[in-house]
């Protein structure tokens, strides 16, 4: 029997990695947030926890808004890629929390010309984050990760279309939001073998979801919901070149799109995604 290497399990030790990260968007933490640390992001892996703690600071100096957390990995090269994608999936959360762009940059470079910019705005209305929106992310996340990946992926196509910058993408992010929300969590209970279509399933959730009198404008009017189902087809799949009577037409739709994407992620995370946090 071959002798075990003794640096082996030196070599696969898991370390303890903090990170330092600037958020930018038009949202600011509330008061009592300022240094206030969670120590509920918990990885399902193993039942080993990728995150330990995390706090939030208010970097109003810094242009931005200032997160710290650490990281268990078995390298910082690992660390660094762990890190990110439970960061951008906590901003996507943010995003679908508060109905504000957030981004971070991975550079200095990037992030120093961010502040500069902001740092040069002669007004900025900020939205700012509550103690309770804070915690329902944190404790959230992980459970949503293993329970509602759906959702989360939802969220993370808000974000994408609210800072992006081309309005037929965007278009195309935010009904994906309703699409993927109506497909998954539409109560298909009474429908039969042959039921299907995504205006179906759109129709269904809107019923779910909101009371007479609180449906988003867009997505009460049906004959609107087939137009814009259309329009993200062609777009999406190039069934017709894009013209500048669809670029328009999109732009027309975005800001209602937009809203209606919201209103679902927010009327889920309020009535289907109630976690005990």
């Amino acid at each position: 029997m071959p002798e075990e290497d003794p640096t082996s399990s030196r070599s696969k030790a898991i370390n303890e990695y903090p990170m330092t990260v600037t958020l930018f968007g038009p949202l600011r933490p509330a008061d009592d947030l300022n240094r206030r640390t969670e120590r509920v992001i918990k990885a399902h892996t193993n039942e080993q926890d990728h995150f330990t703690d995390i706090t939030l600071l208010d970097g109003r100096q810094a242009g931005g808004m200032v997160v710290q957390y650490s990281v268990k990995a078995l390298s910082p090269k690992s660390a660094l890629r762990v890190g990110l994608v439970y960061l951008s999936q906590l901003c996507d959360l943010l995003s679908a929390v508060t109905q504000c762009p957030v981004t971070f940059y991975t550079t200095d470079d990037e992030a120093r010309e961010e502040r500069g910019r902001q740092h040069r705005q002669p007004m900025r209305v900020d939205r700012t984050l509550t103690a309770e929106e804070w915690l329902w992310v944190t404790g959230s996340l992980v459970a949503i990760r293993r329970e509602h990946p759906r959702f989360l992926a939802a969220a993370s196509w808000y974000r994408k279309g609210l800072i992006g910058n081309d309005c037929l993408d965007d278009f195309c992010c935010f009904w994906r939001v309703i699409e993927r929300i109506a497909e998954s969590y539409a109560d298909k209970t009474n429908w039969s073998e042959t039921d299907r279509g995504v205006r179906k399933r759109v129709a269904q959730l809107t019923t779910d979801l909101f009371e007479a009198g609180e449906t988003p404008n867009l997505l009460k009017d049906a004959a609107r919901v087939k137009r814009v189902i259309d329009m993200r087809n062609d777009i999406s799949h190039g069934n017709v070149p894009i013209s500048m009577d669809m670029i328009d037409t999109a732009s027309e739709e975005l800001e209602a799109l937009e809203a209606a994407a919201f209103a679902v992620l927010d009327r889920m995370r309020r009535t289907k995604l109630a976690f005990d946090v």
